[in-house]
């Protein structure tokens, strides 16, 4: 892996180091029932997922003229963060953490989520050391971390050029895009494999597969 062309990867949290995709359908479940709308499958979540989260609350039959999306983001942090402990990290994601820094490649996490919650998080996980910096947002409303990824970069002088982007929806393509640095996805989160595979990056099924593809630099 010495040949890894990687100087600096930035990873996603949420699906992406943590798989926290159950407990995300329980908690938008709960909402949807005390509405008296239609429960999500697993696959029916993953499939309708994505952002901004105005649109998807809209798609699940939510009605934002008489309901604020800070009020949906409490209620769906009060079953969401009560049942986080419980949610460890996906297979394969401690070792490739461990294999990256063990070949100097810096590693910085970003996400939607508030970044106390996250600090804690990857606390409790064991993996904030693996880590130079950990950015997210200034509150719970999970909107886009377009502007936080900028930071990041000017901040730790970061070369978009030898940049990857780890995640596993298609904001963070659409976050890739605009930072300038490259993409790749792992369909083990909040939306299907079928609809990673249509943004044009590469998508792995395991994070053994991507490390896979990372040790034999042939990843994009």
């Amino acid at each position: 892996m010495n040949a890894i062309r990687w100087q600096s990867v930035i990873w996603d949290f949420n699906g992406t180091l943590v798989d926290d995709c159950a407990l995300a359908v329980e908690a938008i479940n709960v909402q949807l029932a005390r509405r008296n709308l239609e429960p999500l499958s697993l696959d029916e979540y993953r499939q309708v997922f994505g952002f901004p989260l105005a649109d998807y609350h809209r798609k699940l039959g939510f009605d934002l003229s008489v309901e604020t999306m800070a009020g949906l983001a409490d209620e769906f942090h009060d079953v969401y963060l009560a049942g986080a402990p419980a949610c460890s990290l996906h297979a394969g994601v401690r070792e490739l953490l461990e294999r990256l820094e063990a070949v100097g490649v810096r590693q910085f996490v970003l996400s939607a989520m508030e970044e106390a919650t996250l600090c804690d998080a990857l606390r409790r996980l064991g993996i904030a050391g693996c880590f130079e910096a950990i950015y997210g947002l200034d509150h719970r409303m999970a909107d886009s971390k377009i502007a936080r990824g900028r930071d990041l970069l000017a901040r730790f002088r970061l070369s978009a050029g030898e940049t990857l982007l780890i995640g596993d929806t298609d904001h963070d393509v659409d976050v890739a895009r605009d930072l300038g640095v490259s993409a790749v996805l792992v369909a083990r989160g909040h939306q299907s494999g079928d609809r990673l595979r249509a943004l044009g990056v590469p998508v792995y099924e395991s994070f053994a597969d991507l490390e896979r593809a990372l040790c034999n630099n042939g990843v994009a």
